[in-house]
């Protein structure tokens, strides 16, 4: 599955205003756009989103490059804490292999991070993108108005503000409890009549849902505790699939909302510039209660906690 190119080595966000200097710097109004930096959307003139979640290939990237140029010290400082996550031999059942190392798990968000650990990657990643990405020939060839200027990007951890900006999309809440957000579906979702889903029935039993036997349900289509409602009385709960699956999904899985952000709502909570405080709710979050407004305290690395930057462009005339 392909991962937004945020980074210049991968071929290859919020409210600063644009910077111009030189002499035309009263002629600020003729300055060509804004380009966007790579793996973003555009939220304002000067206010990019990242389209997903920073994953864990992102983060890998990031630990080979300071490992590189940065000391030992401050390559150790940057790792994850793996004690959160790792699997378990299915012959002996000792932990054998934290989930981060694990290949397959490279298109799932980066989790298990300080907020410092975050804001250091942000600080990076507008050094290498700005170097490396809007100084490389292919950029100045793509974009030859802004040949007389010098382009640089600052990444950082959104306001909280911010972060309902991008998630809202533009849009209203949707006509269901569980519609935070309007979205853009990236698949019709299959109904499921109750009378030909045994295992859907007995989970309602178990948990004393009421369930008229006319019903249907339908997939919920956010990450989130509960994984199935009733399209009737809008009932979410949670059935376990047939064998046991890693909670995550991948960064860039959908659906997106209007704008094309996706997980603004649940896979994991996203951190924001204040330290503690998380927005969109996680895999662990029940849907009941949970908006746009709603608030996810921590305190250190967690499980269900990722983040991703937004991210502000300045020009300035040669």
């Amino acid at each position: 599955m392909k991962l937004p190119n945020y980074l210049p080595y991968r071929a290859a966000a919020v409210g600063a205003a644009l910077l111009v200097s030189g002499p035309d710097f009263s002629r600020a109004q003729t300055t060509p756009p804004l380009p966007e930096p790579p793996g973003t959307v555009r939220l304002a003139d000067n206010l990019f989103v990242d389209e997903a979640e920073v994953a864990n290939l992102h983060w890998l990237e990031y630990l080979h490059f300071i490992r590189r140029d940065s000391s030992a010290q401050f390559f150790r400082s940057q790792l994850p804490d793996t004690t959160k996550w790792v699997s378990t031999s299915v012959d002996t059942g000792q932990a054998v292999q934290p989930f981060f190392w694990i290949p397959t798990n490279r298109t799932n968000p980066i989790t298990n991070i300080t907020h410092e650990q975050a804001r250091a990657y942000c600080r990076w990643r507008s050094a290498v993108v700005s170097r490396g990405y809007f100084q490389s020939a292919a950029f100045r060839k793509q974009h030859p108005e802004l040949r007389d200027y010098t382009v640089t990007v600052e990444y950082r951890l959104p306001t909280e503000a911010e972060w309902e900006q991008a998630a809202a999309g533009g849009l209203p809440p949707g006509p269901r409890p569980f519609e935070l957000v309007q979205t853009r579906p990236t698949r019709k979702s299959k109904p499921l009549p109750l009378t030909a889903a045994d295992d859907l029935v007995a989970c309602l039993d178990a948990q004393h849902l009421p369930h008229p036997a006319a019903e249907t349900a339908y997939e919920l289509p956010f990450n989130l505790k509960e994984n199935y409602y009733l399209a009737g009385s809008n009932q979410v709960f949670f059935c376990a699939p047939a064998r046991e699956t890693f909670p995550l999904h991948a960064a860039t899985s959908g659906p997106p909302n209007g704008l094309g952000v996706l997980h603004v709502i649940g896979n994991v909570a996203e951190m924001t510039a204040t330290p503690g405080l998380a927005k969109g709710g996680s895999f662990k979050t029940s849907v009941q209660g949970l908006t746009l407004r709603s608030r996810q305290p921590y305190q250190g690395p967690q499980n269900w906690l990722g983040f991703r930057c937004v991210a502000t462009v300045r020009l300035v005339r040669k």
